[in-house]
């Protein structure tokens, strides 16, 4: 089988990220290929859902009518916010220090407590579905070098992240729901780099 040189280099990342070495048999590129491709791009929170013990509840985290965005870049790198809805508005400082007035410091906990964000990078296992994500910065810095799996799978069109914690009896099973945004037309004149 002849293989282009584009579709070779491609064949070759894809096997930089989702390998390590050591691996004992060789991985399967097209399945590799195919599942991760269907993760790039950037999806809109449609919902989140969590249920312990007791059954379904909100979640002890995120707000009720959360949104957010979640990105996935070919090139390995992610990004995520999630935002709680209606936001109180606040003038933008002119300086952003460290010890604010005491009449802002109550509103920046605020924006701090409806407001979740990091980045990283990702990589897919194809053999258990599940995506991990690798921070390297989050707006909680404890969050810092913490590696996140979920399982992933794509259905109705749909991104949805599963991740069980706790024993027999004790589960809780947090579900977010993401839906894939259509690619933005870009304008000439606002291209990056030019004026």
């Amino acid at each position: 089988m002849r293989v282009s040189g584009g579709a070779a280099m491609l064949l070759l990342c894809v096997s930089c990220l989702w390998t390590c070495p050591g691996d004992a048999a060789p991985p399967d590129f097209a399945r590799i290929k195919t599942a991760g491709r269907q993760l790039i791009g950037a999806w809109r929170l449609v919902a989140i859902e969590y249920s312990g013990p007791q059954g379904e509840t909100m979640d002890p985290y995120y707000q009720a009518g959360s949104s957010g965005i979640i990105i996935y870049d070919s090139s390995g790198w992610m990004s995520v916010q999630i935002t709680a809805q209606n936001r109180r508005k606040w003038e933008v400082p002119s300086v952003r220090v460290p010890r604010p007035a005491e009449r802002d410091a109550a509103l920046k906990a605020e924006a701090f407590d409806t407001y979740y964000s990091y980045y990283g990078t990702w990589d897919f296992d194809p053999t258990t579905s599940v995506v991990t994500h690798h921070v390297k910065s989050s707006v909680i810095p404890a969050e810092t070098g913490a590696d996140y799996a979920q399982t992933a799978i794509l259905e109705d069109g749909r991104l949805i992240f599963t991740v069980r914690s706790g024993g027999p009896g004790m589960e809780t099973v947090r579900r977010k729901v993401w839906e894939r945004l259509p690619a933005v037309a870009k304008n000439p004149r606002t291209t990056p780099g030019q004026p």
